[in-house]
């Protein structure tokens, strides 16, 4: 059986490096498609279904991280972000807008691979984690459609969830009870990636899911904060 060849899709404005990019990822087997600005990338995006985005930052008519949170509010797709920048805080506020992974200009072509590589068995095993599940699972009154990725309430009424948001809604439903190290949440959902561990991000996405959640996002009933541990899913 052939195999079905991976998609990513590059979007940098630098045409020779999508050109370079493009040979040696087709070269790898992947099937490449690049776009110049973030508002072409955007608009591919939409119409065609990817496995990775490779995502420069430095974009002529948008941030490339206003467009990694843009893309993260319509999909879950693995992002990796690729910057001219090494600095912390650069790669810090790209993971708490929805990056998978961020990787530094100039790259080796090896290490981009690696990355790739390391974000598709993340999405891969997220997806098999899902498949294996109820499709159906009732969680403190809320209805989530895994297959569907819809989530209502007791009235029946849709909760607008992040992709992110789902996930972690996804995973809490599976660990109602248990009280959950903040790390272990960061390594199931994003892999082991240390950055992950200094930043907020995590602490961002509970916040927001909780104001959609929780009678009191103040004083949370579901998702309890354990200090200096993480967080109890309560039954």
């Amino acid at each position: 059986m052939a195999q079905i060849c991976k998609k990513i899709l590059i979007v940098d404005d630098d045409k020779e490096i999508c050109e370079l990019l493009k040979m040696f990822l087709t070269l790898e087997k992947y099937c490449v498609v690049s776009a110049y600005t973030g508002m072409q990338g955007i608009e591919i995006s939409r119409k065609e279904k990817f496995d990775v985005i490779l995502l420069d930052i430095s974009l002529p008519d948008i941030s490339g991280q206003q467009l990694c949170k843009l893309i993260r509010q319509e999909s879950d797709v693995p992002i990796i972000m690729v910057s001219a920048n090494d600095s912390v805080s650069d790669k810090v506020i790209c993971l708490e807008y929805g990056a998978d992974d961020y990787i530094s200009k100039p790259f080796e072509n090896m290490e981009l691979i690696a990355r790739i590589k390391a974000v598709l068995r993340r999405s891969e095993k997220h997806n098999d984690i899902q498949l294996s599940g109820e499709d159906i699972i009732l969680f403190h009154g809320f209805k989530i459609d895994y297959k569907k990725r819809h989530v209502v309430n007791s009235d029946d009424e849709p909760i607008n969830l992040t992709p992110k948001e789902f996930e972690l809604l996804v995973y809490f439903s599976k660990n109602t009870g248990n009280t959950l190290k903040r790390d272990t949440i960061i390594e199931d959902l994003w892999g082991k990636n240390t950055l992950y561990r200094w930043s907020r991000s995590l602490d961002v996405h509970i916040q927001n899911l909780r104001q959609k959640i929780e009678r009191n996002p103040k004083n949370p009933s579901i998702i309890q904060t354990v200090s200096g541990i993480g967080y109890k899913i309560a039954k």
